[in-house]
Parts: structure tokens; sequence; C-alpha cells
């Protein structure tokens, strides 16, 4: 199982209104073969974050069954839901991905 972590660091101002285009977003990815759930979370403690002090921090996390998955998303699927957040916000937020696998 693959978790694919997406932060996102919203300004104050828009929190909100992110906070509602994030369900169906979260929704939309999840019709994504190979992907199982998600959780949302607020980001409280990282670098990036406090580098934005006027930002608020969600985190996503993805459960993935496997790489072909992730990978197949990323490339076919990804760019335009990336790009609907970019055309409904703009640049103010801030998004950056991690790919972390199960296992010791």
């Amino acid at each position: 199982m693959i978790i694919y972590e997406v932060n996102c660091l919203v300004d104050n101002g828009i929190v909100d209104e992110f906070r509602e285009w994030l369900k169906p977003h979260v929704d939309a990815v999840l019709k994504a073969e190979g992907f199982h759930s998600a959780e949302v979370l607020n980001l409280t403690d990282d670098d990036q974050l406090t580098a934005r002090p006027y930002s608020t921090g969600f985190s996503i996390r993805y459960r993935v069954s496997e790489q072909s998955a992730l990978d197949h998303y990323l490339l076919h699927l990804a760019p335009a839901l990336r790009q609907d957040g970019i055309d409904t916000f703009g640049n103010q937020f801030t998004a950056y991905r991690r790919v972390l696998k199960e296992g010791a």
C-alpha cells in the first residue's frame, strides 16, 4: 500500500471556501483506479507552514493500492484536478506532495 500525501497551505482569507472545494476534489481523486480511501487532516506543525504564518494547513492522505495506480493518476488525471485548484484559487494557496510506502 502506498500513501500519497498532498499538503496544502491556504491563505487564511479563503479557508472556508477552500474547505468547501476540497470535499468534491477528494471525492474526484478517489474515483481513480487503485485509490481506496482518504483522510483530511489539519496540518499544525510544518516548516513550510511556519514560513507562511498567514496560512492554514491541510494534509490529505490517500491510500493507493500500488505504484502503477499512482503513476497512472499522476500522468492522466492529476493535471486537470490541479488546474481546477489553480483556476479557482490562483496563488492563494500552495501544495506540495509526498509519497510514502508502508514497511520497514
